[in-house]
Protein backbone atom coordinates (compact mmCIF):
# COMPACT_ATOMS: atom_id res chain seq x y z
CA UNK A 1 0.00 0.00 0.00
CA UNK A 2 1.45 3.27 -0.59
CA UNK A 3 1.28 6.71 1.24
CA UNK A 4 2.86 7.58 4.52
CA UNK A 5 2.27 5.21 7.32
CA UNK A 6 0.64 6.52 10.29
CA UNK A 7 0.42 6.05 14.23
CA UNK A 8 -2.69 6.79 16.11
CA UNK A 9 -1.09 9.18 18.51
CA UNK A 10 -4.45 9.34 20.79
CA UNK A 11 -8.25 10.12 20.87
CA UNK A 12 -9.00 13.85 21.89
CA UNK A 13 -11.25 16.52 22.26
CA UNK A 14 -10.92 19.61 19.87
CA UNK A 15 -12.67 22.87 19.75
CA UNK A 16 -15.53 23.57 17.21
CA UNK A 17 -17.35 26.57 16.19
CA UNK A 18 -20.01 24.42 18.21
CA UNK A 19 -17.94 23.48 20.86
CA UNK A 20 -16.12 20.34 21.58
CA UNK A 21 -15.69 17.29 19.76
CA UNK A 22 -13.88 14.46 19.44
CA UNK A 23 -10.82 13.58 16.94
CA UNK A 24 -8.07 11.40 16.58
CA UNK A 25 -4.73 12.55 15.87
CA UNK A 26 -2.65 10.36 13.39
CA UNK A 27 1.06 11.04 13.65
CA UNK A 28 3.77 10.71 11.40
CA UNK A 29 7.51 11.95 12.18
CA UNK A 30 6.69 14.57 14.28
CA UNK A 31 3.27 16.05 11.68
CA UNK A 32 -0.21 15.54 12.83
CA UNK A 33 -3.83 15.10 11.11
CA UNK A 34 -6.62 15.46 13.10
CA UNK A 35 -9.97 13.73 12.04
CA UNK A 36 -13.26 14.90 14.07
CA UNK A 37 -15.04 11.49 14.74
CA UNK A 38 -18.34 10.36 16.68
CA UNK A 39 -18.39 9.38 20.24
CA UNK A 40 -18.78 5.62 19.48
CA UNK A 41 -16.05 5.61 18.18
CA UNK A 42 -13.98 7.64 20.10
CA UNK A 43 -14.26 5.59 22.67
CA UNK A 44 -14.00 2.32 20.52
CA UNK A 45 -10.54 3.93 19.35
CA UNK A 46 -9.28 4.78 22.90
CA UNK A 47 -10.74 1.67 24.24
CA UNK A 48 -8.09 -0.05 21.66
CA UNK A 49 -5.24 2.07 22.59
CA UNK A 50 -5.71 1.62 26.46
CA UNK A 51 -5.91 -1.98 25.57
CA UNK A 52 -8.86 -2.70 27.32
CA UNK A 53 -11.51 -4.94 26.66
CA UNK A 54 -15.53 -4.75 27.12
CA UNK A 55 -17.30 -7.43 29.07
CA UNK A 56 -19.26 -7.88 26.11
CA UNK A 57 -18.09 -7.85 22.02
CA UNK A 58 -18.26 -3.87 21.31
CA UNK A 59 -19.13 -3.56 17.56
CA UNK A 60 -15.54 -3.60 16.18
CA UNK A 61 -14.66 -6.23 18.15
CA UNK A 62 -17.64 -8.25 17.05
CA UNK A 63 -16.26 -6.70 13.33
CA UNK A 64 -12.73 -8.34 13.76
CA UNK A 65 -14.67 -11.61 15.17
CA UNK A 66 -16.91 -11.99 12.34
CA UNK A 67 -13.73 -11.50 9.77
CA UNK A 68 -11.35 -14.52 11.82
CA UNK A 69 -14.43 -16.85 11.76
CA UNK A 70 -15.13 -16.10 7.92
CA UNK A 71 -10.99 -16.85 7.57
CA UNK A 72 -10.47 -13.40 6.55
CA UNK A 73 -7.30 -11.10 7.16
CA UNK A 74 -7.31 -7.52 7.35
CA UNK A 75 -4.44 -6.45 5.37
CA UNK A 76 -4.51 -2.79 5.24
CA UNK A 77 -6.07 0.49 6.24
CA UNK A 78 -5.49 3.37 3.62
CA UNK A 79 -7.43 6.84 4.11
CA UNK A 80 -7.64 7.91 0.54
CA UNK A 81 -9.85 10.58 -0.25
CA UNK A 82 -10.69 14.35 1.41
CA UNK A 83 -14.08 15.58 -0.41
CA UNK A 84 -16.42 18.33 1.06
CA UNK A 85 -14.74 17.95 4.47
CA UNK A 86 -15.13 14.51 5.03
CA UNK A 87 -12.40 11.60 5.28
CA UNK A 88 -12.80 8.30 2.80
CA UNK A 89 -11.05 5.09 3.92
CA UNK A 90 -10.39 1.57 2.53
CA UNK A 91 -10.28 -1.44 4.43
CA UNK A 92 -8.35 -4.06 2.81
CA UNK A 93 -9.40 -7.64 3.62
CA UNK A 94 -8.44 -11.24 1.52
CA UNK A 95 -9.52 -14.80 2.23
CA UNK A 96 -8.55 -17.37 0.16
CA UNK A 97 -10.08 -15.92 -3.30
CA UNK A 98 -8.23 -12.81 -3.05
CA UNK A 99 -8.25 -9.35 -1.92
CA UNK A 100 -11.15 -6.64 -1.34
CA UNK A 101 -11.58 -3.49 -0.58
CA UNK A 102 -14.54 -2.36 0.96
CA UNK A 103 -15.36 1.64 1.62
CA UNK A 104 -15.68 2.07 5.28
CA UNK A 105 -15.37 5.45 7.72
CA UNK A 106 -11.63 6.23 8.93
CA UNK A 107 -12.87 5.88 12.87
CA UNK A 108 -13.72 2.48 11.92
CA UNK A 109 -10.78 1.77 9.99
CA UNK A 110 -9.00 2.98 12.47
CA UNK A 111 -10.53 1.05 15.41
CA UNK A 112 -10.29 -2.34 13.90
CA UNK A 113 -6.47 -1.77 12.76
CA UNK A 114 -5.63 -0.90 16.23
CA UNK A 115 -7.20 -4.31 17.30
CA UNK A 116 -5.72 -6.66 14.35
CA UNK A 117 -2.16 -4.50 14.75
CA UNK A 118 -2.67 -3.79 11.04
CA UNK A 119 -0.84 -1.01 9.69
CA UNK A 120 -2.98 2.81 8.61
CA UNK A 121 -1.87 4.81 5.88
CA UNK A 122 -2.60 8.20 4.10
CA UNK A 123 -2.33 9.58 0.54
CA UNK A 124 0.43 11.69 0.37
CA UNK A 125 -1.46 14.30 -0.49
CA UNK A 126 -3.96 14.01 1.85
CA UNK A 127 -1.56 14.12 4.83
CA UNK A 128 0.42 16.51 3.75
CA UNK A 129 -2.27 18.77 3.31
CA UNK A 130 -4.21 18.34 6.49
CA UNK A 131 -1.01 17.58 8.73
CA UNK A 132 0.65 20.69 10.64
CA UNK A 133 3.62 20.00 13.23
CA UNK A 134 2.78 19.00 16.69
CA UNK A 135 4.37 21.92 18.31
CA UNK A 136 1.57 23.74 16.35
CA UNK A 137 -1.67 21.86 17.05
CA UNK A 138 -3.57 23.88 19.95
CA UNK A 139 -7.03 23.87 21.54
CA UNK A 140 -6.93 20.51 21.81
CA UNK A 141 -7.38 18.49 25.38
CA UNK A 142 -6.61 15.33 26.42
CA UNK A 143 -9.87 12.94 25.92
CA UNK A 144 -8.86 9.66 28.23
CA UNK A 145 -10.15 10.77 31.30
CA UNK A 146 -13.75 11.54 29.73
CA UNK A 147 -13.80 7.68 28.38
Amino acid sequence: MDGILVEVKGVYLGKTPQGGAPLVLLQANNRVMPIYIGIPEAISISSALKDQTAPRPMTHDLIVSMLESLHCAIEGVYIDDFFDGIYYAKLTISDHTGSKELDARPSDCIAIALRTGTDIYVRKEIFEGASMDEKDLKDVDTMWNLI
